[in-house]
C-alpha cells in the first residue's frame, strides 16, 4: 500500500516509460470514447511521443514533473504528472503566470494527495520565479478537475473552444448558404404599391 507521503520531483529521460503511460490517461481523459480509437493511430509512433517528452525535460524554459509516492520497502511510484511554463496571464495583458499544464493524476492513485502536491509544486515554482500568478488548463468535459481546482482559488478566466478545421468550414458553408436563401426569398417578395393620399383605403 502506497504511504502517505506524497513528493514532487522534476522527470529526467529515466521516466520516458511512466510519462508516455500517463499520457495515454491523460488523451484517454480530455477525448471522448468515440474518438480516443482514431488518436491512438495517429499517435502509433511512441518514439516520437517519447522525443517530445525528452525536449520539454530538457527545455530550460519547461519545468516537467512527476508527483511520486512510494511502498514499504520497495521503489517510488508515479502517481501523477504535469508541465510548468511561464507565460503571460492573459494574451493582451502583460502579466508574467505559471501555466500548469498536462496534468493528471493516474485513476489507481487518485484521493491520494497527488493533485495537491502537483499544485503547491506549481506555487512553490512560481515563487522561486518571483511570480504571482498560477494559470492551469482543464478540459470542459473534466467536472472532477474543474471542482478540484475551484476549491483551491481558481476561478475561470477565459473558455477557449477547439474544433477541427474542416467542422467550421462545413458550418461556415451551411451558414452562408442559409443567409443566401434568405436575401433569394426577400428579393422574391413582391413590394406593395404605394397608396396615394385621400383614396378610400387611407381612409380607412
Amino acid at each position: 500500500m502506497l504511504s502517505s507521503a506524497v513528493r514532487v520531483r522534476a522527470a529526467t529521460e529515466a521516466d520516458l516509460p511512466v510519462l508516455l503511460e500517463l499520457g495515454d490517461e491523460l488523451r484517454d481523459q480530455v477525448l471522448p470514447v468515440e474518438g480516443r480509437s482514431r488518436a491512438g493511430a495517429t499517435m502509433a509512433n511512441r518514439a516520437a511521443l517519447a522525443q517530445r517528452y525528452c525536449e520539454a525535460i530538457n527545455d530550460p524554459t519547461r519545468h516537467l514533473v512527476l508527483a511520486v509516492g512510494g511502498k514499504e520497502g520497495a521503489s517510488e511510484v508515479a502517481l501523477g504528472m504535469a508541465l510548468f511554463t511561464v507565460s503571460t496571464a492573459n494574451a493582451l495583458v502583460d502579466i508574467p503566470a505559471v501555466h500548469m499544464s498536462h496534468a493528471v493524476v493516474a485513476d489507481r492513485h487518485r484521493k491520494r494527495g497527488a493533485g495537491k502536491a502537483l499544485v503547491t509544486a506549481a506555487a512553490a515554482y512560481a515563487e522561486e520565479q518571483g511570480i504571482e500568478q498560477l494559470v492551469v488548463s482543464v478540459h470542459p468535459g473534466s467536472r472532477d478537475a474543474a471542482r478540484f481546482f475551484a476549491r483551491l482559488g481558481f476561478a475561470p478566466q477565459a473558455v477557449r473552444r477547439t474544433a477541427p478545421v474542416t467542422v467550421v468550414r462545413r458550418r461556415l458553408s451551411a451558414g452562408e448558404r442559409g443567409v443566401e436563401r434568405i436575401v433569394r426569398q426577400t428579393r422574391r417578395r413582391p413590394v406593395r404599391a404605394a397608396v396615394p393620399l385621400g383614396t378610400a383605403e387611407s381612409q380607412d
